[in-house]
């Protein structure tokens, strides 16, 4: 071998040695200066597992500071339980108090979470919601969930959900590389989650959600002072226990499972709240607002007479009275008073026209129609108020009397929702004070002023006390009414006397069929000062119980209770009601708000004959009938 290819070959060995080491030096100066921060805390969570300790969730109570909603205990046994992700499989809390009470291994074996229990599971159901797990959708939206997480779904756990979760704890472990825990590093204890009070009286709700038994509609009923929701029922209904919970035993979990799909494919649509989402023609519960804009706007006053002969014709069109459509008879001449009591619809065509189609719309915007009322739910219908200029870029079409005729008697495009007309109503009964609707107690309520004329507030009472009067409309109300009027003929005596104020309504929607026939939705509002005493015989206001900061020992002893809450009937609900009434108080006057819905069967609901029992049902069972 030459002394040149020698040296050639050493040249070339020295060359890539160098080279070796330089990228080895390279490599080393990158893991350990320029990344070696991020490599070190890679290690260290290698090293190291966080837990995570789920914070309890925070109560839903009621307006008397009892829970609503509980917190139970739900066990499951861990496969593996020094392992940092163990499989597990549910267990009933018999087996896991077993366990718990045998050897330390056994008890290790024990892993627990929390579920809900809603102890009025239909009548509150569109009110509270009820929590699910976390979803794919969840993790996108919140950057502040976590995967296994129950979260609200609905209702007011959904609304309310952040103050409600609290703030989750954390152990952190030491762990070999095979992922077993050594040993505890460090501990945060989790902060439980808010407990929110209600202005929900949960005893009313359930004697209002039966009265609703197998029929479509809403009832809400609110604190005429303050604008407090304290009954809010919609059915068809659903269980949230159903949504929320679920079982150790594979067959009941299976049928837990099936019912959940029949909830969502229930043609009665179970999960939509009717009192809040739905938007439906007023009906002549509108001829309170067309009433009060005639009024404000000076074109009608108490001694204004119309004369009804049963039909009022313009040109070639007619428009006909419900009372000469179902009994072929005319009221002849009538003033606003007895016109709001018979609901006579051609003395509100003619107010309509008097006072114009935008003026109607200005009044109703001031009661918040054709606005959400902020009332604290998710998915709250606007309604439509419309307005000449609405029509015609909605429609292209222009306004004619016609159209002002129907939207006096609260027809044609007008749209409310259930709680739009509570709101109404609470504003009637607060002397002119709109109050905004709540569900969760606030140390202030939000209430203003409408600038309504005192004197027109007291002809439209005093229409409204004479519908739930003999030969209004309201027949349910007769004899209650009866002695209840004052004798001097006062509305605000008559008022506190315990005398009903109501209007009825039936309102046409859809399309005719082969007679010409619409269906009917029926309304029903009323204003009831309910004559409840506190021990002693005094009157009893209603007060504000003050929620527990901590309801820990209460939740623990109840999570041993049955899941399913023993029905009481409706005169046990009573004497509980009644014990927190005498404890508590209850508001001085209230409204009480009835749409029964048309279905299949019953096409053509009426607000007398429908929604008028309904709310007799709730005033009687109230004064211990």
């Amino acid at each position: 071998m030459r002394p040149r290819t020698v040296n050639i070959r050493f040249l070339i060995f020295v060359f890539l040695f160098f080279l070796t080491f330089s990228v080895l030096g390279l490599r080393l100066v990158d893991l350990q200066l320029v990344h070696g921060q991020t490599y070190l805390k890679q290690a260290d969570e290698n090293r190291f597992y966080t837990q995570t300790l789920a914070a309890r969730r925070g109560s839903l109570l009621d307006r008397y500071g009892e829970p609503l909603v509980w917190n139970i205990q739900k066990y499951y046994r861990a496969l593996t339980p020094s392992a940092l992700f163990t499989q597990r499989e549910p267990i009933t809390r018999e087996e896991a108090l077993r366990l718990l009470s045998s050897s330390a291994s056994e008890s290790a074996h024990v892993v627990s979470d929390t579920e809900r229990l809603y102890r009025y599971p239909s009548s509150l159901a569109h009110v509270l919601g009820y929590v699910g797990e976390v979803t794919a959708e969840d993790l996108e939206r919140q950057d502040d969930v976590r995967l296994n997480q129950h979260i609200g779904k609905a209702g007011l756990e959904l609304i309310h959900e952040r103050e409600l979760r609290g703030i989750d704890g954390k152990v952190i472990f030491e762990v070999d590389a095979l992922g077993q825990r050594l040993r505890q590093i460090g501990k945060e204890d989790a902060q439980p989650g808010q407990d929110i009070q209600t202005t929900l009286d949960p005893y009313l709700n359930e004697v209002a959600s039966r009265t609703l038994s197998g029929i479509r509609g809403t009832i809400i009923i609110t604190d005429a002072q303050t604008g407090q929701v304290i009954a809010l029922s919609s059915q068809p209904s659903f269980d949230p226990n159903i949504l929320s919970q679920s079982f150790a035993d594979p067959e009941q979990e299976k049928l837990r499972k099936q019912k959940v799909q029949d909830f969502f494919q229930d043609p009665q649509k179970v999960f939509f709240n009717r009192a809040i989402a739905g938007a439906y023609p007023p009906g002549s519960i509108f001829k309170l607002v067309t009433a009060l804009a005639g009024l404000e706007e000076k074109k009608i006053d108490a001694s204004t007479q119309v004369v009804d002969e049963g039909v009022l014709k313009v040109g070639e069109f007619q428009y006909g009275n419900w009372y000469f459509r179902q009994f072929g008879r005319a009221e002849g001449s009538i003033g606003l008073v007895r016109a709001l009591a018979r609901s006579n619809d051609i003395y509100f065509y003619k107010v309509a026209e008097w006072t114009g189609p935008n003026q109607l719309a200005t009044m109703a915007k001031v009661f918040g129609l054709g606005e959400k009322t902020g009332i604290g739910l998710p998915a709250e219908a606007r309604g439509l108020v419309p307005t000449t200029d609405w029509k015609e870029q909605a429609r292209g079409e222009r306004w004619f009397l016609g159209n002002t005729y129907h939207y006096g008697i609260g027809q044609g495009d007008v749209l409310t929702s259930p709680v739009q007309i509570a709101q109404l109503t609470q504003a009637l009964a607060n002397n002119g004070k709109l109050c905004k609707l709540s569900l969760v107690s606030q140390s202030e309520n939000e209430c203003r002023e409408l600038g309504i004329k005192t004197e027109n507030l007291r002809l439209v009472d005093e229409g409204m006390i004479e519908a739930c009067s003999s030969t209004g409309t309201a027949f349910p109300f007769f004899p209650y009414n009866a002695t209840r009027l004052s004798s001097s003929g006062d509305t605000e005596e008559s008022l506190r006397n315990g005398a009903a104020a109501c209007k009825t309504g039936t309102a046409e929607f859809g399309g005719a069929d082969e007679q010409g026939y619409r269906k009917t939705h029926g309304w029903f509002t009323l204003i009831v000062q309910p004559q409840l005493t506190k021990e002693g015989g005094e009157s009893a206001p209603a007060q504000e119980a003050t929620p527990s900061a901590v309801l820990d020992d209460k939740l623990n002893e109840l999570a041993s209770l049955p899941l399913a809450v023993p029905s009481l009937s409706e005169g046990e609900l009573y004497q509980k009601w009644r014990e927190k009434v005498t404890q508590r108080g209850f508001p001085e006057r209230i409204t009480i708000t009835v749409l029964v819905e048309s279905d299949d069967i019953n096409k053509f609901r009426e607000g007398s004959k429908d929604g008028g029992p309904i709310a007799k049902k709730l005033v009687d069972w109230m004064m211990g009938n």
